[in-house]
């Protein structure tokens, strides 16, 4: 179980001082199910929000305001980025290691993991369903971040910031760890 957190603009970034916005995420295991959720509080308007669409996958979404969630199995080098923009375009994609493979786009996945992908007001929230990526029943490394487009520039929010550069990918932004701990009984029920 995971509790509301404060996602922080990289300490570099030349505007976080000067924000009147916040980020807050929040991730759980419900089953096979990952559940995020991101909410956000933008009393004066500072961030840009791409207009409202349709359902579907698109690529490029981090050069808008953008959602992001990496998803790595403990003790493995593979981990999975799920993009979620607020018009409902959305997308997965897949690395065996630190950005590889490394092309742009990067590579899809096309299982439909994605089971619930909502957007009202200005909170945000989607289901991934760990089954459909091999993932169920492991130690998940999360990382939740935000790409935060303003009139000033793009802001990069995130749990936790590991390196000098802004980089969703470092996996030592990858700070939270989730985990489904079945509990088993033997046969006198204890």
């Amino acid at each position: 179980m995971s509790y509301w957190q404060p996602l922080r603009p990289h300490p570099l970034s030349h505007h976080a001082a000067q924000k009147t916005y916040s980020v807050h995420a929040h991730a759980s295991l419900v089953d096979t199910r990952l559940i995020v959720c991101f909410e956000v509080h933008d009393p004066v308007h500072e961030i840009f929000w791409p207009a409202p669409d349709q359902f579907k996958q698109c690529d490029y979404l981090w050069e808008n305001t953008c959602f992001e969630v990496f998803i790595n199995p403990s003790a493995h080098t593979r981990y999975f980025e799920l993009n979620l923009s607020p018009s409902l375009a959305w997308n997965l994609y897949q690395f065996s290691d630190y950005r590889t493979p490394n092309t742009m786009p990067p590579q899809r996945v096309h299982e439909l993991a994605l089971t619930k992908f909502e957007v009202s007001g200005q909170t945000i929230s989607a289901e991934i369903d760990l089954a459909t990526l091999n993932l169920a029943k492991q130690t998940l490394n999360i990382g939740l971040t935000a790409v935060i487009k303003t009139q000033h520039s793009l802001e990069y929010l995130a749990l936790s910031h590991s390196i000098d550069q802004a980089d969703f990918h470092h996996s030592g932004g990858w700070t939270l760890s989730l985990s489904l701990h079945e509990e088993f009984h033997d046969s006198h029920g204890q």
